[in-house]
């Protein structure tokens, strides 16, 4: 067993390396952001990778392959705007090497190839990953400074994306109603080229919050009750009649019948 989830945990370990390497070149290279989106983006990129790395190796998650791979060409792109030195360079590295781990045939075996019969529908593990990727987008198109209206925003995000994966649906609705409000606080600062990147992003986790689907998902986390159903007599072994001192028929037996 340990030799089957070898190659999944390398995987993951090198999707958390690659985040990590970036993570660095935000800290200590030179780009185009400010600290404060610099620190947002940093840190919601180890936060992304956790995710999937954890969906690698416990869930196995069909859904991990093409978000690595999403995570991995934002991080390329990301390379783009940083010069090149000695952490930009072990950042690339890592990110190839993930890259070639993750479309690799290590992982054919061990992700799941059909959805699991109790798991989420696809738009609420859109939602969930939408939420989670928002403060780096909200980073990204805040390059002189994260706003106010940038932090909560993010902050709303991670705590709503965590809240909706428990199944609260308290945290569905705060989502419905702080996504637009905060999103109109977070997007009104901006130029307006990065206004239309944050703000459609915004309007479509807003409109997958409302879908009936995503609050189906949250719903069926709940725990119902159903009404006991009865097992004929006939099909119950005769030792567990006996040991409940029930005759062949199901009727309590009388004293003295064998």
């Amino acid at each position: 067993m340990l030799s089957m989830q070898r190659p999944p945990l390398t995987v993951a370990a090198l999707m958390v390396l690659s985040c990590l390497g970036w993570a660095l070149v935000l800290a200590f290279g030179s780009g185009p952001l400010a600290g404060s989106a610099a620190v947002l983006l940093a840190v919601d990129l180890l936060l992304l990778g956790t995710v999937i790395a954890v969906g690698i190796v416990l869930a196995r998650g069909r859904w991990t392959r093409w978000a690595g791979f999403v995570l991995l060409g934002g991080q390329a792109v990301l390379g783009i705007f940083y010069e090149a030195d000695g952490w930009w360079i072990a950042a690339v590295a890592a990110t190839a090497v993930s890259c070639g781990g993750l479309a690799g045939p290590w992982l054919d075996g061990w992700l799941r190839r059909l959805p699991r019969a109790d798991g989420p529908p696809p738009p609420a593990v859109i939602l969930s990953l939408g939420l989670l990727g928002l403060p780096a987008l909200v980073a990204v198109t805040a390059p002189g400074g994260v706003t106010m209206g940038g932090w909560l925003l993010s902050g709303l995000a991670i705590l709503g994306a965590w809240g909706y994966s428990q199944g609260w649906l308290p945290a569905l609705w705060a989502l419905r109603g702080g996504l637009p409000l905060l999103g109109v606080t977070a997007v009104a600062p901006l130029p307006w080229l990065e206004a239309l990147v944050l703000g459609p992003a915004v309007a479509m986790l807003t409109a997958l919050a409302w879908s009936p689907e995503v609050q189906r998902a949250t719903l069926t986390t709940t725990r119902t009750a159903v009404d006991p159903v009865a097992i004929p007599p006939e099909l119950a072994p005769p030792e567990v009649l006996e040991a409940a001192g029930l005759d062949d028929h199901g009727r309590p037996r009388q004293q003295g019948e064998a």
